[in-house]
């Protein structure tokens, strides 16, 4: 008896303790259960990550899909976007074409051409003009004597953003003195005692000139000081002060009468001591191409150091048109 208490004892000491390791074996249980709700919020998380993902892509194309405006600031709120085929793109030039239509030309170049009246004047003694057979477009012979210019071409430069301009270029100049039917000029020896190279007018009743002229030909540089309130300075009202600078180039009489003999053309060129430097005063006005240009010479026509020679300057009153 006291080996079989002693036997039942033992055994149930042994298996106590294996009774006793079913909680643990719950409790593993359960901790199995706790490792799978973790597994599924990490499978949740990444579904979450992937419709974030998703989200973001959606965004991005209904923002490239949008209507783009140039020119406008973008809406503060987003739309939602729910079908990208219905977005139309619509682009709008029309600010950056207004802008460019605003801005101001710096540049304005062309060339232009000019016709009008000379006078020759004097102000050695005060503003004198011409009279007698130097007198120019005398009744019934009005513009047989004329100024003429070629601007071969001109650019006017718009000072910073202001309406004033300086104006320059390249042109020619001629200048045709007609001296009526019963005179012209000549540059023979001058009579008297101290005869001396000189450039005078001869009268000459016996003879009836249907032509007696004096053409003469400078090259120029003209300089001036123009305000035109127009973007690209061709328009509206302009109105200039300035002056010019000239080499003459050429100088040609021409003298055409009938004698005995029949019909006579008298040519002679460069030989009446015509002042090599021309330069002088200018002043313009306006109204888009169209303009009135007067000008009147410092220099003398004539060289000072001739005999008898009348001091004349030339003055000028043309009609224009820039092209």
């Amino acid at each position: 008896m006291k080996y079989l208490a002693y036997t039942l004892s033992l055994i149930f000491i042994l298996t106590f303790p294996v009774n006793g390791q079913e909680a643990p074996s719950q409790v593993q249980g359960q901790g199995t259960a706790v490792e799978l709700t973790k597994k599924e919020k990490k499978q949740l998380e990444k579904e979450t990550k992937k419709k974030e993902k998703e989200l973001k892509k959606e965004q991005k194309k209904s923002k490239k899909t949008k209507s783009i405006k140039i020119g406008e600031l973008p809406p503060e709120t987003e739309e939602e976007v729910t079908n990208p085929l219905d977005i139309k793109i619509d682009i709008n030039l029309g600010d950056l074409s207004s802008k460019k239509s605003d801005e101001k030309a710096k540049k304005h170049r062309g060339m232009s051409l000019a016709f009008g009246f000379i006078q020759l004047a004097n102000i050695s003694d005060g503003l004198t003009f011409a009279n007698e057979y130097w007198t120019q477009n005398r009744r019934g012979r009005v513009l047989r004597s004329s100024a003429q210019s070629w601007d071969i071409f001109f650019s006017q430069y718009r000072l910073s953003k202001s309406p004033f301009w300086l104006r320059t270029g390249a042109s020619i100049s001629w200048n045709v003195l007609d001296f009526g039917d019963r005179s012209r000029i000549s540059n023979d020896f001058s009579p008297g005692p101290e005869q001396g190279v000189t450039v005078r007018l001869v009268e000459d009743a016996s003879v009836v000139y249907t032509r007696s002229s004096l053409t003469t030909s400078y090259i120029e540089a003209p300089l001036e000081f123009v305000f035109n309130s127009s973007k690209k300075g061709d328009k509206g009202v302009t109105i200039g002060i300035g002056g010019y600078v000239g080499l003459w180039l050429k100088t040609t009489r021409k003298i055409n009468y009938t004698d005995l003999t029949g019909p006579v053309q008298d040519r002679k060129i460069n030989r009446f001591y015509n002042n090599p430097v021309s330069y002088g005063l200018s002043t313009r006005l306006g109204y888009g191409s169209i303009y009135v240009k007067g000008r009147f010479a410092l220099s003398k026509y004539f060289q000072q150091n001739l005999d008898n020679t009348v001091p004349y300057q030339l003055a000028t009153l043309t009609l224009g048109i820039d092209l």
